[in-house]
């Protein structure tokens, strides 16, 4: 997302608000919580120094001036979503054992289990504040109160993905269907409520969020699937997180899925082997994890599987720009468009 990361061309004018919401996400959370000096204000401070890219904030606040509406009036609810996400990440690597995140310590490992989970539990109020903040800057209760209900029941779609995904693993029998359940439940639904949220508390119509929620789908469906490639792309070498995890979590995504339709007999039982690894295809200790990764990549790319889903992402990626045509000509609109294509070829 090298335009995106520089600032380049139509996203030249969001390059400030970047830097403000970096900086505002600090700031809100030490006038909530007090400047408090212990372990919790310590794993806070440690998630929300390396923020990311703020994809999700700026989506919010441009699904808000595709629809008419005043960014200013949405920008705390902006700020929650970068705080839901945080937090959704910070319980994501401890359920999946992952020890770093964005280039540092996961905040587990630095701070302890118990620490990380309250610090991932106060960024979720945070996120719920800053939508309230909303109304004080302007922004009708009924307005408000439609966006908390949509930013409640995502969370418990989320919530239920979670739960899919913990009891498909290792099922080397998941089905496209199931795949797309999970995903559609967690990244896909939080992208949707995001321009949803932006669309609701900017005054947009009923048609305009619903159209602005069918983007923020596709999108989210396309942006998973290729982070799910990028884990077993060589030439994915930036990723935020290890590229063993999904295979040390013994993850089925549509690449395996789709190397499983594809391969041949012998292939699928080395695929089973690798992905359930007994004593006598090497411990499952991780102790030859790099070894096992390496022969499943082979496979992959054998079997064209991650070209076949990175064409299914492609598809959505279509599907997310339909959306935005029904949308008036706008700015905005042009870089949604924008960021659903540089998503598509994105390193990380």
């Amino acid at each position: 997302m090298v335009a995106i990361k520089d600032g380049a061309g139509l996203f030249s004018p969001l390059a400030d608000e970047r830097t403000r919401l970096g900086r505002r996400l600090e700031e809100r959370c030490r006038e909530t919580l007090g400047d408090q000096d212990n372990r919790l204000a310590e794993a806070l401070h440690h998630a929300l120094a390396s923020p990311g890219k703020f994809v999700r904030s700026l989506l919010m606040l441009d699904s808000c001036r595709a629809v008419g509406g005043d960014p200013e009036r949405v920008f705390p609810a902006a700020l929650g979503v970068e705080y839901g996400h945080m937090a959704s990440l910070i319980h994501d690597d401890i359920m999946d054992g992952d020890t770093s995140r964005r280039g540092q310590d996961a905040a587990h490992v630095k701070y302890g289990v118990d620490t990380a989970v309250l610090a991932g539990d106060a960024l979720i109020f945070l996120a719920y504040l800053g939508h309230l903040d909303c109304f004080e800057r302007g922004v009708s209760a009924e307005r408000t109160l439609s966006a908390i209900r949509t930013l409640s029941l995502t969370c418990l779609a989320m919530c239920q993905g979670q739960a899919l995904e913990t009891a498909a693993q290792a099922r080397l029998d998941l089905s496209e269907d199931d795949y797309f359940a999970i995903i559609g439940s967690k990244t896909a639904a939080f992208c949707r409520a995001v321009c949803e949220i932006g669309a609701i508390l900017g005054g947009g119509s009923a048609a305009e969020i619903e159209q602005l929620g069918r983007f923020g789908h596709h999108l989210g469906v396309a942006f998973q699937i290729v982070d799910d490639l990028l884990c077993y792309d060589t030439a994915g070498t930036n990723l935020g997180k290890s590229a063993l995890s999904d295979l040390r979590n013994q993850r089925v995504t549509l690449p395996i899925i789709y190397a499983l339709r594809d391969s041949s007999p012998d292939q699928r039982a080395r695929i089973s082997a690798l992905f359930t690894p007994t004593s006598a295809n090497g411990s499952a200790d991780g102790s030859d994890l790099l070894e096992r990764y390496s022969r499943l990549v082979q496979i992959l790319q054998r079997t064209h599987a991650l070209d076949h889903a990175r064409a299914i992402a492609q598809t959505h990626t279509q599907s997310a720009l339909t959306s935005l045509d029904l949308l008036q000509p706008s700015e905005p609109r042009d870089r949604m468009t924008a960021l659903a294509t540089l998503l598509m070829v994105r390193d990380r």
